[in-house]
C-alpha cells in the first residue's frame, strides 16, 4: 500500500522540486540581469565622463591657440557642450551619497563661462587678458582632472572593480575591500576645491548660486534625529511590529541641504528601507524600499491610482503625472505641480510603485522641496498660434499648454510647451510666452501621460 502511494507521489514530488529549482534559477537570472544592466550603465557613464573630459581638455587647448573670432566661437561652444555632457555623466554615477559637488560646480562654471563668452560678439568685445588667463587655468585644471580620472579608470579595468559595490557600500556605510573608486573620486573633488586661481568673472556660477538660494529658502522648523526617525517610519507605513531596527545618521554638511538618513531593517526581510529627511522642515526628500519585487499583478492605471493616493495623503496637492517608465515590475511616475492650467516643471516628484503589491517602493521630492513656492504667473504676450509658428514645422504637435520651466542657467521661464513626434522620436519644445524665443528642446525617453 505504502509503496504504491510512494510510487505515485515520488514523480509528483520530483516534478515539484525541479519546478521550484527552475523558478529559483529564473528568478536569480532575472535579478542578475538587472544588476548587470545597472553595472553596464555606470561603467558607460564613467567611460563617457573620461571621454568628455579628454575632449574638453583638447577643446580648451584650442581656445588658447586660436586667434580669430571665426575659430574661437565654435571652439567655446564645444567647450560649453562638453562641460554639460561631463556634468550629465557625473549625474548618472552612484554618487548621491558621496560629496562630489566641487567637481560638478567646476564643470557648471566652465559651461557657464564658455557659453556667455561664445554668444557675445567677439569682434566688438574680444577676449580680455583676464579671460585669456581664465582659459589657460581651465586648460591646466582640466588636464589634472583628466589625469586623475584616468588613474581611476585604469584601476577599475585592471582590478575589475564594480560600481554596484560602490553604490551598496555608500548606501549601507559598509567598508569596501577595495576603495579605489571612492578614494580616487574624493581626490579629484579635493583637487578641484583647491582651484582658487580661476577667475570666472561676474555673473558666472549662476546655477550654483541659484541652487544655494533654493537650499537656503527651504521652509520649516529644524527637526531632531528622533523626529526625523518618526517621520521616516510614518512615511514607509511600516508597523512597529514589522521593524527590527531604525538607525539614524546625521549627514552633516556632506550635501547641499542638511539631512538625516534613516536606515530601516525589517524582522521578516533582509532588504532595508532607506529614507532621507531634510533637517529643516522635516520633509522626506528620498525613500527606497530595496525588497525584491515579485511577479506583476497590477496594470499601469491601477499603479497610478496608488501613486495619486500616496501623494494626496502626504499633502502633495495639485500634482499631475506627466510621464512614466516601467522596468522590472516597477512603474515610475513623474509628477509636476499644476498652478491653474499651468504645469510647473521645477516642482516635480517621482514615485515608484511595485507592480506586485501596489506599495510605494521609491520616492524622490528634492526638486519639489527646493523649488515649490507661491508664484504670480504673468499673462502671455504672444498667443499659442504665434508660438506654434516658432516650432520646427517637421514636428507633429499633439499637445500644447502653458508651462513654467528652467532654462540652462537655472532661471524660470514662462513658456508654451509643445509635445509631439518627429520621425520616430518624441520631443517637448518650449517657446518663451513673453518673447517668442525658443527656450529649450527636450527629447523624451519616458512615455507621456
Amino acid at each position: 500500500m505504502y509503496w504504491k502511494i510512494a510510487g505515485v507521489l515520488a514523480p509528483i514530488l520530483a516534478v515539484g522540486v525541479i519546478g521550484a529549482g527552475m523558478w529559483g534559477y529564473q528568478e536569480n537570472q532575472e535579478k542578475n540581469s538587472v544588476l548587470i544592466k545597472a553595472e553596464n550603465q555606470y561603467q558607460r557613464a564613467f567611460h563617457d565622463l573620461n571621454y568628455h573630459m579628454d575632449k574638453l581638455q583638447d577643446e580648451l587647448g584650442k581656445t588658447i591657440a586660436v586667434n580669430s573670432r571665426q575659430q574661437l566661437t565654435p571652439s567655446l561652444t564645444n567647450v560649453w557642450r562638453l562641460a554639460y555632457s561631463a556634468q550629465n555623466d557625473v549625474g548618472q554615477l552612484p554618487l548621491t551619497l558621496m560629496p562630489f559637488n566641487q567637481t560638478e560646480k567646476f564643470l557648471a562654471n566652465v559651461a557657464d563661462f564658455s557659453y556667455q563668452t561664445a554668444v557675445r560678439d567677439l569682434d566688438k568685445q574680444p577676449l580680455t587678458d583676464k579671460e585669456h588667463k581664465t582659459l589657460q587655468a581651465l586648460y591646466r585644471h582640466s588636464k589634472d582632472i583628466q589625469g586623475q580620472l584616468q588613474k581611476v579608470q585604469t584601476a577599475v579595468l585592471d582590478k575589475q572593480l564594480r560600481w554596484m559595490d560602490v553604490e551598496t557600500a555608500l548606501a549601507t556605510e559598509e567598508k569596501q575591500e577595495d576603495n579605489t573608486i571612492v578614494d580616487g573620486l574624493k581626490v579629484v573633488d579635493k583637487s578641484v576645491e583647491g582651484y582658487k586661481d580661476v577667475d570666472f568673472g561676474s555673473g558666472i556660477g549662476s546655477l550654483n548660486a541659484t541652487r544655494k538660494l533654493k537650499v537656503q529658502s527651504i521652509k520649516g522648523k529644524p527637526v531632531t534625529a528622533e523626529e526625523a526617525k518618526r517621520k521616516a517610519l510614518a512615511f514607509t507605513k511600516l508597523k512597529p511590529e514589522q521593524i527590527k531596527e531604525a538607525k539614524v545618521v546625521d549627514n552633516g554638511n556632506s550635501r547641499e541641504y542638511q539631512s538625516f538618513s534613516v536606515h530601516i531593517t525589517r524582522k521578516d526581510s533582509p532588504a532595508p528601507v532607506n529614507v532621507d529627511v531634510a533637517k529643516k522642515g522635516g520633509q522626506v526628500v528620498w525613500m527606497l524600499d530595496e525588497r525584491d519585487i515579485e511577479a506583476r499583478k497590477l496594470g499601469i492605471e491601477e499603479a497610478k491610482r496608488h501613486a495619486d493616493t500616496y501623494l494626496n495623503e502626504w499633502g502633495y496637492r495639485s500634482m499631475e503625472a506627466v510621464s512614466y517608465d516601467e522596468y522590472e515590475n516597477l512603474a515610475v511616475f513623474t509628477y509636476a505641480y499644476k498652478q491653474g492650467d499651468v504645469r510647473v516643471y521645477p516642482d516635480t516628484v517621482t514615485v515608484k510603485v511595485a507592480l506586485d503589491k501596489g506599495n510605494i517602493s521609491g520616492f524622490q521630492s528634492e526638486s519639489y522641496v527646493l523649488n515649490h513656492k507661491a508664484r504670480v504667473l504673468p499673462k502671455p504676450k504672444i498667443t499659442e498660434a504665434q508660438a506654434r509658428k516658432k516650432v520646427n514645422p517637421g514636428l507633429k504637435v499633439e499637445e500644447a499648454r502653458l508651462a513654467v520651466i528652467e532654462d540652462d542657467r537655472g532661471q524660470e521661464v514662462f513658456s508654451y510647451e509643445f509635445y509631439g513626434g518627429f520621425n520616430q522620436d518624441r520631443y517637448r519644445i518650449y517657446i518663451n510666452a513673453l518673447t517668442g524665443e525658443e527656450v529649450k528642446v527636450e527629447k523624451i525617453k519616458a512615455p507621456a501621460l
